[in-house]
C-alpha cells in the first residue's frame, strides 16, 4: 500500500505525533518520534540527508521491508500541545534509544524524573558563584540515574569555547534544569576527541576536532560541592540564550 496523507485523512488528523517502528525487531521498536501536520509523518520516507534516521530506514528498505508509523496522538489543539506531546514521549522513550538529534519542546523545563527529584529541585536553594566558573548545559547527555562517569565525560566536552574563558575558567558545573549535578575542577583543555572517553562514541567526537574543545579534570573538593551540588543557578540562564556554556568570573 501507498502511503499518503490525502487532504480528507490530513483533516482528521489535524495536528498530531507519529513515531516510527522497525519491523525487522519482535516487536516493532520504536526508533523516531515526531509532531506535525499533513504529509509530516511520510516525509522521512524520502528524506535524503545525512543522520541516524535515515540511516535506519534506509537499512530497513533494504530488507524489503518498510517502516511501521504509527499516529500516537492526532486532534490535537495546536503545534504548541503536539510538541509537549512529543516531548513527553521522547523523556518517556529516551533520547539515546531513539534517531531523534534533539530532545523535545522545553524538555529541560518538564523532563521526565523521579518524583524526589522533582521535589528537590522544586525547593532548591539559588546559589551565587563566587570561583571563575563555568555552567555547562548538559541538555542532551543528561540522564536521571547516570553513571558518574557518564555525566562526567557529558559535561566535559565537546564545546565552542574560545581561549580566553578556557584559560580563566577554574571549575565546570553540570547543569540540568537549572540544577548543578556536578562540580569539576578543569586541569587542561583538549582538542575535541583526542582525550579517551569510555561512554561516547569516540570517533563520533574525533570528527568535530579543529572546532570544538573539551577539558580533563576531576571532581571537585568536598567543600565546593557542599556549595554547589544540587543548588539553583537558574538566574545565571538568561531567557533565549542558546549557547550551552555560561561563563561566571571570567575577568
Amino acid at each position: 500500500m501507498n502511503l499518503e496523507i490525502t487532504p480528507d485523512v490530513a483533516h482528521a488528523l489535524g495536528h498530531y505525533v507519529y513515531a516510527y517502528l522497525d519491523p525487522r525487531d519482535d516487536p516493532p521498536s520504536v526508533f523516531y518520534i515526531g509532531k506535525g501536520v499533513g504529509q509530516r509523518a511520510v516525509d522521512h520516507l524520502y528524506d535524503t540527508t545525512e543522520s541516524y534516521k535515515v540511516e535506519r530506514i534506509r537499512a530497513i528498505h533494504a530488507c524489503n521491508l518498510k517502516p511501521r508509523i504509527d499516529i500516537i496522538a492526532h486532534g490535537l489543539r495546536d503545534d504548541v500541545e503536539a510538541s509537549r506531546v512529543e516531548a513527553a514521549l521522547i523523556e518517556l522513550v529516551g533520547i539515546h534509544a531513539l534517531t531523534n538529534k534533539v530532545r523535545g519542546l522545553k524538555a529541560t523545563e518538564f523532563p521526565r524524573r523521579p518524583l524526589e527529584a522533582f521535589i528537590a529541585e522544586l525547593r532548591a536553594d539559588p546559589v551565587e558563584v563566587i570561583e571563575p566558573a563555568l555552567l555547562i548545559r548538559v541538555n542532551q547527555q543528561f540522564q536521571y540515574g547516570m553513571s558518574p562517569q557518564s555525566l562526567y565525560e557529558a559535561t566535559r566536552g565537546v564545546w565552542v569555547i574560545g581561549e580566553e574563558r578556557r584559560s580563566y575558567a577554574q571549575l565546570a558545573m553540570a547543569v540540568f534544569a537549572g540544577i548543578v549535578r556536578e562540580v569539576y575542577s578543569i586541569e587542561s583543555w583538549h582538542e575535541a576527541g583526542t582525550t579517551q572517553y569510555q561512554t561516547r562514541d569516540q570517533q563520533e567526537l574525533l570528527n568535530t576536532r579543529g572546532r570544538r574543545w573539551e577539558f580533563v579534570g576531576h571532581v571537585a573538593e568536598d567543600s565546593l560541592r557542599t556549595r554547589y551540588l544540587g543548588k539553583s543557578v537558574a538566574g545565571y540562564l538568561k531567557k533565549g540564550f542558546q549557547s550551552p556554556i555560561i561563563g561566571i568570573n571570567l575577568g
